[in-house]
């Protein structure tokens, strides 16, 4: 049986669970160590009674030990979790019940934070030395600081249960093993043939910049440690293209007196074409939202290539190497972010539910990228990869 607290500590610290579960694949180690630390407090307890027969006491990290020490066998593990299952799924449809309702005559609203601190907003207002009078203090606060930190709070709250929400339709499915506790980079266990895989589940509304690099042309790599490699010019990008011919149409059409450039998105500066009525520009981005409706389909190719961008381009801060199921959201008619999309909670539970019910070994890619974002996490990394995508 391999070291616990080498196994403990490692665990704890690491950013490359898939290799954490590599490095431990012999005779399931790590499979069992992390069902292990996938329970609770009373779980282990409990386990660890009945494989012992003596009344345990101790931390988690105690407990934990203790339990992996052990007799209990994976089989014995899983049949404990499931044993659990019908009543984890009673309480948490308890706490949701209703809130579906709240979600449909949701206003949506963008997060408005940048990495969700709050607290920089805070420190910013009250380091602004140019509040001079108290008059001036309470306008900022109430007319700027306020405002954002309201936006935040029902961004976070749309966000939040509706993730629960459709968390359920995971936890409901057999194919589905559920984590009892919080532990890091796993959200649940999945059976895929004869293998129990940890995954982290990711609700991902497909961004902007995927689609500037899917309009240059994302191609097979067979040449480097990367799925695929982006071949075209800046200039192809869909947002170089939309503002290109915007700024050729403003120029041809001086008397119009069409808003400049500066601040403006693709779907603003669309729609400012639209407004026009004029046949050309109308033809052009009826022409930019077929191409942008390509860029994401639920064929296999088009998913893998948004898996792969996920872990190339995740963010150093949160970084990762580990298996996920991707719930993508996206727009396929117009040129903003899914994020309103995800209220759709019985329509992406049914997109979730074909997915696992149709779960095979073949279906489960092998997802290979090369990460540069960051110095210290530079290297050539594997991770094991699912998705499905709801567009409108």
């Amino acid at each position: 049986m391999s070291d616990f607290i080498s196994l403990y500590n490692e665990y704890a610290k690491t950013k490359n669970v898939c290799q954490f579960c590599s490095d431990y694949a012999e005779n399931d180690v790590a499979t069992r160590f992390l069902l292990i630390r996938s329970l609770d407090r009373s779980n282990l307890k409990e386990i660890i009674s009945r494989c012992s027969g003596e009344v345990p006491d101790g931390n988690m990290r105690v407990l934990t030990e203790k339990a992996y020490r052990s007799s209990v066998t994976i089989a014995q593990l899983i049949a404990y979790i499931e044993s659990k299952r019908a009543e984890l799924i009673q309480q948490r449809e308890a706490e949701l019940a209703g809130l579906d309702g709240v979600l449909a005559n949701f206003r949506i609203v963008s997060c408005g934070v940048r990495n969700d601190k709050v607290d920089d907003i805070v420190k910013a207002f009250v380091r602004n030395k140019s509040l001079k009078s108290m008059d001036a203090l309470l306008s900022e606060l109430d007319g700027t600081i306020l405002p954002r930190i309201r936006q935040y709070a029902l961004w976070s709250y749309y966000n939040q249960t509706s993730n629960d929400i459709i968390e359920l339709f995971f936890l409901r499915h057999s194919a589905v093993i559920p984590t009892l506790r919080k532990i890091h980079d796993i959200d649940f266990f999945l059976r895929v043939g004869d293998r129990i895989l940890p995954f982290d589940l990711k609700f991902t509304h497909i961004s902007d910049s995927y689609f500037d690099l899917a309009s240059q042309g994302i191609f097979p790599d067979e040449s480097h440690h990367d799925d695929f490699y982006v071949n075209g010019h800046s200039d192809e990008s869909e947002i170089k293209v939309i503002k290109a011919y915007y700024s050729a149409y403003k120029h041809a059409h001086k008397a119009a007196g069409l808003p400049n450039l500066g601040g403006l998105g693709k779907n603003d500066l669309c729609e400012i074409l639209i407004s026009t009525g004029n046949v050309d520009a109308r033809r052009f981005v009826s022409e930019m939202k077929a191409r942008h409706g390509q860029y994401v389909s639920a064929a296999p190719e088009s998913l893998h290539r948004l898996e792969w961008w996920n872990y190339k381009y995740q963010g150093e801060r949160l970084f990762c190497n580990n298996n996920r199921l991707f719930v993508f959201l996206a727009y396929t008619n117009k040129f903003v972010d899914g994020r309103e999309l995800k209220g759709k909670t019985a329509e992406i539970g049914q997109k979730i539910q074909d997915l696992l019910d149709h779960l095979t070994e073949a279906g489960v890619r092998t997802v290979k990228y090369h990460y540069d974002k960051d110095p210290s996490l530079t290297g050539d990394y594997t991770a094991q990869s699912l998705s499905t995508i709801y567009c409108e």
